[in-house]
């Protein structure tokens, strides 16, 4: 079974969620984003063909953590980046006791975001 490299971006911000798709398109990966956690969380095709989320904190309507244990209720262990503007050490605590990969806070560092990525998929291809 082939694992699905598709990558699922939640951010109210419009320009960030340009700007991370291009990237990671740009190294090859099948992209697709949302503004809201409701609107993931009613497309069920996004929700099992997702290799990974990236989930902004703050976002209207559901946080993005609410998002991350409702991704953690639907789906077996989902592999997920926390992001934020406005992150400090107590939310990246929180996000990793939740089971995410990482907390990264805004501005991306874009290389250790691929770092994580790469690690992710590494790690999951290895146990198919």
């Amino acid at each position: 079974m082939q694992l699905s490299q598709r990558i699922v971006i939640v951010d109210d911000e419009r320009s960030v969620r340009s700007a991370l798709t291009n990237l990671l398109q740009s190294e090859g990966y099948s992209t697709q984003s949302f503004e809201s956690a409701e609107d993931l969380l009613c497309n069920e095709t996004a929700l099992t063909d997702a290799a990974l989320f990236i989930i902004d904190v703050q976002l209207k309507g559901m946080s993005g953590f609410d998002l991350f244990r409702e991704l953690i209720k639907r789906l077996q262990n989902p592999p997920g980046i926390i992001i934020s503007g406005n992150g400090d050490d107590k939310m990246l605590w929180y996000a990793i006791n939740l089971g995410a990969i990482t907390f990264m806070r805004k501005p991306i560092d874009i290389d250790a975001l691929f770092d994580h990525i790469r690690l992710e998929f590494s790690i999951r291809s290895s146990r198919l």
